[in-house]
Formats: C-alpha cells, structure tokens, sequence
C-alpha cells in the first residue's frame, strides 16, 4: 500500500522481528498479502474499509491472537475516512489490553478550524491509558493545555523514525548511467514524495530553470487528483514538457538509487520540514546534496549535506542549488532501525509491567 506511515509499520516490524525476540503479528488491510511478509510475522489481513460494521471481527481476531500488547499507528492513509480505527485503543483498553500508540503527526500546527477538529478526532487516542510514541521533537507544545494533562499519564518516548528507503552507494561510472537514463545526462534535480499542496510540488517549476536542470518526480500523479492535475497541466504546457519526468511509484531500492544517482534533491515543504519526515531521511542517506525548507534550522549543514531555506523563499534556494548542486558526501548506512526496535521493547515493558 502506497502510505508513508504503512512502509514505517512494516519496517518496524521487521527490525522488531529481526532484532528481538518479540512474536508479531500485523492487523491489516485484506489487499496486503501474506506472502510478501517474513515467515516471523503474521499478517491477520481482515479490514476490507476500517468500517463500524467489522468492529465484530477484528475484536474476535485480536482475542484468538492473544496479544500481550496492541500498538496502533496514527495518522495513517490506510484509514481512509474511517472512525473505528480510532476509538479502537480506548474500545480494548476497557478490555484490558495494555495499549501503545504512535502519534506521526503533530495534533495542532497552525490552529485553525481544520486543527480543532482533528483534536476531537483524537479525543479518544487521548483518553487511551498506556504508552505514546511520538517521531516528531517538542510535540507536547503542539497539543492543547487539557491535552497536554492528559497525556501526562501516559509512558511518553520521542522516538524519531528512520528512512523506509535503503541507502545507496552508486560507482560514478553506475551514477553516469543512470543519468544518462532518466535525465537524458542532463543535471538531474530529484523530488520524492507524495504530491500533496503541503509538499510545495508546485514550487519546484518556480525554483527550477528547464534551460539548466531536468526534473524528475519520483512520485504518482494521477489526472483525477485536482492537485496533481494542475501539477500535470504545468508540465505540458511550458518547457518541462521536455524537461522533466514522471517515474509513477517505484520500490524502494528503485527509488534509493534514483535519489543517488541525482545531482540535487530538492523538497520544498510549504511550512517547513524536519528531521520526522521520512521522505527528507531517505534523501539526505544519500550523500546527494539536498535543498528542503525549515522553520527551526536555517543554511548550509555540510555534515550532512541539506540546505535549508525559509519556506516558500524561492530567491533563496535558487541560489544554494546554483551553489550546491553536484556536491556529494559518502552515504551513510545508519542502524537506525536496530535503535528504533530496541527503543519500543523497552516502552513495551514498561507499559506491560504498569
């Protein structure tokens, strides 16, 4: 399934399978196949739509599983619109399942309408006893004052998530080629990610000069997606109908050695990103220099080889890809996913042990 926080859950549980001695089993969508999962982890594939009318069976499913504890993640596409999902750790709590739960994005960012009404759609989460995860940095601040009394209770880690795309290391002669491939040998500036208007996709046709880059998006747009048509229309109707590409979804390894073999990899979130978005992790493994946008930090950081500019400053990262572009540094192999593991066995405990 096409989803960010799909692709942490499973590679959460393939770390857990593989560095613990946990038994695992994911509670999940009917498409996912069993075949595509490790022979240690169990798939229990029973949700056709998250609807209230399932509720019956994905409880007696957990009950035959027998689990010693439920993790759910939030919020996560695979949802779709669905409530149940959400009411279900305060519906097994009262069972008396210990419950932990991840929290992947922040409940409040700008506190309009939108904000107010995803705090009620968490309102339950919130009332759930037991462990919260978070992979994003001073999230408490981001919550509101009766929330932030409520989750007090709760085992509360900072667990920052890791990249879901292997890092790559690419012969220049291999890097070549592959640019030679995609980007007809021209300077190949990479964007990775979903196309959604908080991504600031449409900026990259603002920043970019099709006299001097060719621009691959490694992404799906689809004609139907009002976001991406407008997206599609802009590349067809100027000179990045010649100039740019479309790769459609790709896996994982196909993407690690795209954003390898680019000359810059640019991400320019309308609000600013951070070290929790996994689209950012993925690129700066790399060794690729990387131009995104930040609210909290701000230049050049030559440890790892990003750029970041103030959002939506356009002059601004102009001139770091005029500045920065074809500048690598190694690629780094982290054991990041070894330290995520280790980190929820040890809440895991202490939330069981509670």
């Amino acid at each position: 399934m096409q989803c960010g926080i799909g692709d942490y859950t499973a590679l959460l549980a393939q770390a857990m399978s593989r560095y613990t001695n946990l038994k695992i089993a994911v509670l999940t969508h009917t498409s996912i196949s069993s075949t595509l999962t490790p022979q240690n982890i169990e798939t229990l594939a029973i949700a056709e739509n998250w609807s209230w009318a399932e509720i019956g069976q994905l409880l007696s499913a957990i009950k035959q599983w027998k689990p010693n504890i439920i993790h759910f993640q939030f919020p996560t596409q695979g949802y779709g619109k669905q409530k149940l999902p959400w009411v279900l750790p305060l519906a097994l709590a009262t069972y008396g399942y210990p419950i932990v739960q991840t929290w992947h994005e922040y409940v409040l960012q700008n506190q309009g309408l939108a904000d107010w009404k995803n705090c009620l759609l968490y309102l339950p989460n919130v009332l759930t006893p037991g462990g919260l995860i978070v992979v994003r940095p001073d999230y408490t601040k981001h919550l509101p004052s009766i929330y932030r009394l409520l989750v007090a209770s709760k085992e509360l880690r900072f667990i920052p998530n890791a990249s879901a795309i292997p890092s790559i290391t690419l012969l220049d002669k291999t890097r070549q080629e592959i640019r030679n491939e995609i980007a007809e040998g021209q300077k190949f500036i990479a964007y990775f990610g979903f196309a959604l208007p908080a991504k600031g996709v449409e900026l990259l046709f603002e920043v970019l000069d099709p006299q001097q880059h060719y621009l691959v998006l490694i992404c799906e747009l689809n004609q139907s997606d009002a976001y991406h048509a407008m997206l599609l229309e802009r590349i067809r109707s100027t000179h990045w109908s010649t100039k740019s590409k479309v790769t459609g979804f790709l896996g994982a390894e196909h993407v690690g050695r795209l954003l390898a073999a680019a000359d810059a990899i640019i991400l320019p979130f309308r609000k600013g990103g951070g070290s929790w978005n996994t689209s950012l992790q993925a690129a700066s493994q790399q060794g690729t220099f990387v131009l995104t946008t930040s609210n909290e930090q701000h230049g050049y950081d030559e440890h790892n080889n990003i750029y970041y500019a103030q959002p939506d400053n356009l002059a601004e990262m102009r001139q770091a890809l005029a500045t920065y572009t074809g500048h690598r540094i190694p690629a780094k192999n982290s054991k990041e996913w070894e330290r995520i593991a280790r980190d929820h066995v040890e809440l895991y405990s202490k939330v069981v042990s509670r």
